[in-house]
Formats: C-alpha cells, sequence, structure tokens
C-alpha cells in the first residue's frame, strides 16, 4: 500500500474558514478519508478556539437541525459533526503566512493512524526522608508512530 498524505488548503493559500463555509470544510475532510475507505467510526478532528466558536455560530445553533435538545450555542459542546469527534486546543501549530493572518494546520484522522507505546523502566524503591515511608522511582520510556498515513489528514485554515 502506498503512503499518501492529504491535505486541504496549502502554504500560501489557506482555507479562510467563515460560520456559513466551517461546516462544509469538515464534511470535505470526511470526504478525504472516505475516499480511503477509511471507517467512519472512531474520527477526530483538532480545532483552534476560534474556529470552535464559528460552529457554534454555523446553522448548528438551530436545534431544529441537530436534532439535539440543546444547541452548542447554550451548552458549549460541539460534539461530533459528519462523524468527527471536534477537539478543541490552543496547542495547534500557527505560522504567520504570506497572505497576512496567522494560519493553523488542524491535523484529522481515524485513531487507527497512530500507534503510542509506554513503559516503566529501572524501577527502584527508596526510604522518604520526610516521612516514614517509601517512594518509588522509575523512568518512563515512550513514543508514538504513524502508522497508516493515508489515515491522516491536515487542514489548513486562517480566520
Amino acid at each position: 500500500m502506498e503512503s499518501v498524505s492529504y491535505a486541504l488548503g496549502a502554504a500560501g493559500a489557506p482555507l479562510q474558514l467563515t460560520k456559513t463555509n466551517v461546516l462544509e470544510i469538515i464534511v470535505d475532510a470526511g470526504s478525504v478519508l472516505d475516499e480511503q475507505n477509511i471507517p467512519r467510526s472512531d474520527r477526530f478532528l483538532v480545532l483552534p478556539t476560534w474556529a470552535a466558536g464559528l460552529i457554534k455560530k454555523s446553522d448548528l445553533k438551530d436545534v431544529a437541525l441537530t436534532g439535539d435538545s440543546v444547541t452548542p450555542i447554550r451548552n458549549g459542546r460541539i460534539g461530533s459533526i459528519d462523524e468527527f469527534t471536534i477537539y478543541i486546543s490552543n496547542n495547534l501549530y500557527s505560522v504567520a503566512d504570506s497572505t497576512g493572518p496567522t494560519s493553523y494546520y488542524t491535523p484529522f484522522g481515524h485513531k487507527s493512524a497512530l500507534t503510542f507505546a509506554s513503559q516503566l523502566t529501572k524501577m527502584e524503591t527508596l526510604r522518604a526522608e520526610s516521612t516514614f515511608g517509601d517512594l518509588v522511582r522509575s523512568l518512563n520510556v515512550y513514543g508514538w508512530k504513524v502508522m497508516k498515513p493515508a489515515s491522516l489528514g491536515m487542514l489548513y485554515i486562517r480566520k
């Protein structure tokens, strides 16, 4: 299987998100994964805070469209859109693009794309100096790897 990477938006040409097109762009990200036969369950999308605000201002604020009992603007939770679980982060990588405003790299994909491993090594027990008890000291070794590159994508967006 050939490794293929997907992106929506590019350096010098970021996608401009607005409250009228944010849902369309999320659906486009889902289509990219659909074209690769990625399962529809366990998909994720990480957005900056301002993009989550655009979702709350979009057509989803109408309860009649979502079928929920409370709108995202009232409860603050976005939940899932087009099978994506939406996560909000202020730690996304951003750059000052040549087009002017700050642009953000926002990842999306399926949980099968990544793997994470962690192991405690070199464990030892020590006497605590300030109390009657023992301490445990160890070395935690960890790492991650992309296992299925076709299960990941990147939105390059700006306000």
